[in-house]
């Protein structure tokens, strides 16, 4: 968590909505009323703690983006406010909140603070409460009484027209746990911020075990910090890489001059090029040979363009689309809380014009849907097997779970 002080007045605070019953609030402050936006002076009486949440709303924007927050650090606010909690097991071994203070959170109502607490919020009421990402919402705003907070966009400067809402996020962490895609429980902040940095790959997993989004290699290093000597990696790097995570194959989208193919070929990876134009859409030529292609490969597939963003994520997007139903809002929502940045202009609108013939294709698995997002689903593959990087990762204990609603 972010701030504790000393003494604030809950009058300052406004919206004051109740998110789980005797154990956590959530609230607004002036702007004015917080220096730099990190910190405040904060109230500890008998019944009530508070929290300023502003140091945990912390976004690298490419541009005009401002969130949402990335899966670490989500996975992050998540497990530290579960402990905050001091949850327990009552007499019966089901989960109840120990007896304490009541935890108010509160960040500064400057739109894009509200717009990534909220987010948070609400998926923490989905991941560690098992709520849906509709009551989770409600709850957030309070059955209908706040006015929803700023939707997100894309990593641009020009005018935005396509949001990702509140619902969106938090829909896509269900579905991803509901799907048995991702689990909250395995996940490591630490391997995904390892594997995040420009000079470790710039890699993320999206679909963990068999989709991972990285920025394009260059024939060149370039320096990072001439005084660490950090520098970005080269394709023959990232093929060293690539065998410890399980990857397979290797799929470019941009230019082939931009390295050498054998750098990966002669390490015994797959190396398939894809191209068409920076911030374009696929033709359906290119879109359904990678989907084929993912769905065929044993192993994992990276993927790449220049910086593995927009054509990067759009095709990633629309594998989502076909194999795990979600819907366009729902995908883009979830790559860019594992990779901000992912999927720009034109190809947010490509996508949701896409969403029916995804549909209505075959998906490879067969998803057996939970109502729990904190038990995982089971999933078959119809026709071949993913191997799940999630059995190669250090487990974490789980958290104990409390009932939200």
């Amino acid at each position: 968590m972010a701030v504790e002080g000393t003494r604030h007045p809950s009058a300052e605070l406004y919206d004051r909505v109740e998110l789980i019953p005797g154990k956590l609030d959530f609230a607004s402050l002036k702007s004015t009323k917080l220096r730099d936006n990190t910190t405040a002076t904060l109230s500890h009486g008998d019944e009530e703690e508070y929290t300023c949440m502003d140091g945990d709303l912390v976004y690298a924007r490419f541009f005009a983006d401002f969130g949402p927050l990335h899966l670490s650090r989500t996975v992050r606010f998540c497990r530290a406010l579960e402990s905050r909690l001091g949850l327990a097991k009552g007499p019966d071994g089901a989960p109840v909140a120990a007896k304490g203070k009541r935890v108010v959170l509160y960040c500064s109502d400057h739109p894009h603070k509200r717009a990534n607490a909220t987010t948070l919020l609400a998926i923490f009421l989905v991941v560690a409460g098992g709520l849906t990402p509709e009551l989770a919402v409600t709850r957030v705003l309070n059955d209908g009484k706040l006015s929803p907070p700023f939707g997100f966009r894309d990593a641009s400067s020009g005018v935005c027209t396509f949001f990702i809402t509140l619902l969106d996020c938090a829909r896509a962490m269900h579905k991803a746990i509901a799907s048995s895609l991702w689990s909250y429980q395995v996940f490591s902040v630490d391997e995904y911020d390892h594997l995040d940095r420009l000079e470790n790959g710039d890699i993320n997993w999206i679909v963990p075990g068999k989709l991972v989004a990285f920025s394009g290699p260059q024939r060149e290093r370039i320096m990072l910090d001439a005084e660490s000597g950090a520098a970005t990696l080269l394709a023959r790097d990232y093929a060293t890489v690539f065998h410890d995570i399980g990857v397979t194959c290797v799929i470019r989208f941009n230019e082939a001059s931009t390295y050498d193919r054998k750098a990966f070929t002669h390490a015994g990876l797959r190396h398939i090029d894809m191209p068409f134009p920076d911030g374009s859409n696929p033709s359906d030529e290119i879109l359904y040979k990678f989907i084929r292609v993912c769905e065929r490969e044993t192993g994992a597939v990276a993927v790449h363009c220049k910086a593995g963003l927009g054509r990067t994520g759009t095709a990633i997007a629309a594998f989502l689309m076909k194999n795990y139903r979600f819907a366009a809002t729902e995908a883009i929502a979830w790559c860019r809380i594992c990779r901000p940045g992912c999927i720009v202009g034109p190809q947010q609108h490509f996508l949701t014009v896409k969403q029916p013939q995804l549909h209505s294709l075959p998906s490879i698995f067969e998803v057996q849907p939970v109502a729990n997002p904190s038990q995982p689903a089971q999933q078959q593959p119809r026709k071949n097997t993913m191997h799940s990087k999630l059995e190669r990762l250090p487990r974490h204990q789980a958290n104990t779970r409390v009932s939200f609603r």
